[in-house]
């Protein structure tokens, strides 16, 4: 994806149609950077995505090493998704019960 903090969400939007049309099975959504507010980010670009019918068939990644963004993420996006990169640091014990505080069930792939 590009960097959204210099060009617009649009154009973003654009590169995630195009990779649906060349066949992409799932569109991978991050959005960890120092110059953006990735919570507002993730909602704001995830809204679009499920605006435009060509991508929102297409199954979400949301990828981030910062869970507020992964939650800000799991209370927006419709349906399933898969949560990538994440941070297990504080213990998975915490992570699992932050995941369940979205209503989330767990499936690590190992």
């Amino acid at each position: 994806m590009p960097n959204l903090s210099k060009r617009p969400y649009e154009e973003a939007l654009s590169v995630a149609l195009q990779q649906v049309d060349n066949g992409a099975q799932i569109i991978d959504i991050n959005m960890d950077d120092a110059l953006l507010d990735g919570e507002k980010a993730m909602v704001t670009f995830l809204n679009l995505v499920q605006a435009e019918p060509s991508i929102a068939k297409v199954p979400i990644m949301l990828d981030s090493s910062k869970f507020s963004i992964i939650e800000a993420g799991l209370k927006c996006v419709q349906g399933k998704c898969v949560v990538n990169s994440i941070s297990l640091k504080e213990g998975e014990t915490s992570f699992i019960r932050r995941l369940k505080s979205v209503r989330c069930s767990v499936r690590p792939l190992l």
